[in-house]
């Protein structure tokens, strides 16, 4: 029914694809360290929530009918470079919170205010790119199989394992380091930067690259 001979290449090229950052991962490392493992695991789930999102697309074939809706795509667009765009101001104020806080000497350790498992599934579910990809890379890997959904079922469920497999340790890294990156100076700079990451990962949408 299904055809497992493709998975080998499917995980390597999966792997690609996942160790690439994107917005994703710059969320869940900026939740790891400010919240610890559990705010890196939240937004995991919703980074896996966002994949999942999408998955169910792909599988039930809403992904396609999607894309070739006029300016559907387009609307998904718009609404990413707004998550985008509202997540780089949370990073600014953040930062400037710092900055005049009387605190930003012992900066909180506490678990993160900005809701992980929310953020980052938004942040997967608009963000056109992910549906672009399944609807461009998974098809490629349906081998012989009798059944499409039952394949892209398959393959939806490696890629998630994979996805896992390496945000695990990722999360335990951010966490570890946190000592250093809660530091006044450094915290403040990392929320600076992550906004203007965000900014450009914006104008990078908008530019349709």
């Amino acid at each position: 029914m299904v055809d497992t001979s493709v998975l080998l290449p499917f995980v390597l090229a999966s792997l690609v694809v996942i160790l690439s950052p994107g917005a994703d991962t710059l969320l869940l490392l900026r939740f790891a360290i400010r919240g610890g493992p559990r705010a890196g695991y939240l937004a995991m789930v919703g980074i896996l929530a966002g994949l999942s999102v999408v998955s169910l697309l792909l599988i039930s074939g809403m992904g396609i009918l999607i894309s070739q809706v006029p300016f559907a795509l387009d609307v998904v667009k718009l609404v990413g470079i707004a998550v985008l765009l509202m997540l780089a101001v949370m990073s600014i104020t953040t930062g400037v919170g710092l900055m005049r806080s009387s605190e930003a000497s012992t900066p909180s350790t506490g678990p993160s205010s900005d809701r992980p498992f929310r953020v980052s599934m938004i942040t997967n579910v608009t963000n056109p790119k992910v549906l672009i990809f399944y609807l461009a890379f998974f098809p490629q890997f349906l081998g012989v199989a009798e059944s499409a959904i039952w394949q892209l079922t398959l393959l939806s469920v490696t890629f998630l394992l994979v996805t896992i497999a390496w945000l695990i340790p990722l999360i335990h890294a951010a966490s570890a380091a946190r000592g250093f990156f809660m530091r006044p100076a450094v915290a403040i700079a990392m929320e600076f930067s992550v906004a203007a990451v965000f900014v450009l990962l914006a104008i990078v949408l908008a530019a349709g690259v």
